[in-house]
């Protein structure tokens, strides 16, 4: 008999954007992206949009879609009238991918 659960693998990714801030990562994921926590020198206003950034990500099905996730982060960056500065949604969405794939940080 097999487990058909997957089991969740943690991660932790910390990257400096070229010409920008560092990002820090902290994720679990399974088939699913399970919690999430975004953090770093970066930043952005208002504030409160950070919490909504983290929720588009948490819950997103593997394998990740790359674009949809970007365009879900331009999104809540247009609702809320937000600026991120030394960061883009295209760098968050590419820092989330490196997480899932499993592949060692450079």
């Amino acid at each position: 008999m097999t487990n058909s659960k997957t089991q969740s693998i943690k991660r932790s990714i910390k990257r400096k954007i070229p010409g920008g801030k560092l990002v820090n990562l902290e994720i679990t994921f399974s088939d699913r992206i399970e919690s999430v926590k975004l953090m770093g020198d970066f930043f952005l206003h208002p504030e409160e949009t950070l919490e909504d950034l983290v929720n588009a990500i948490h819950n997103t099905p593997l394998p990740l879609d790359s674009s949809n996730l970007t365009a879900r982060l331009d999104q809540i960056m247009t609702n809320h009238g937000a600026e991120l500065i030394g960061v883009s949604t295209a760098d968050i969405t590419s820092i989330v991918e490196e997480a899932v794939s499993c592949k060692p940080s450079v």
